[in-house]
């Protein structure tokens, strides 16, 4: 059996968010213009929108929701017998912005 040698002219290929936003449009017409029994055109209105909204998503418009900073609990200081115990565990949550 013969080996092919590799060779570095190997075709690259490209696709960009333009083409797929038009092989979306197509699938849209294509969802709208759906034949059903008795070639009567029935629109896939389902389809239509999931490809609506990957356009969406294509373009920017949908992101996810920020992502809230999660709750810190922040001990106080202790005090046992009258002495006031300092605790220093971790670091300070709010030692960049603080104005201590």
């Amino acid at each position: 059996m013969v080996r092919k040698k590799k060779t570095d002219n190997i075709n690259k290929i490209t696709y960009s968010k333009n083409d797929s936003f038009e092989n979306l449009k197509a699938v849209q017409e294509m969802a709208l213009n759906k034949k059903g029994k008795d070639d009567e055109i029935n629109p896939d209105i389902s389809l239509f929108l999931k490809a609506e909204e990957l356009k969406g998503k294509l373009c920017g418009l949908y992101c996810e929701k920020d992502k809230s900073a999660p709750n810190i609990n922040i001990m106080g200081s202790v005090i046992i017998d009258g002495n006031e115990l300092q605790i220093n565990v971790g670091d300070n949550p709010c030692s960049d912005n603080c104005d201590d």
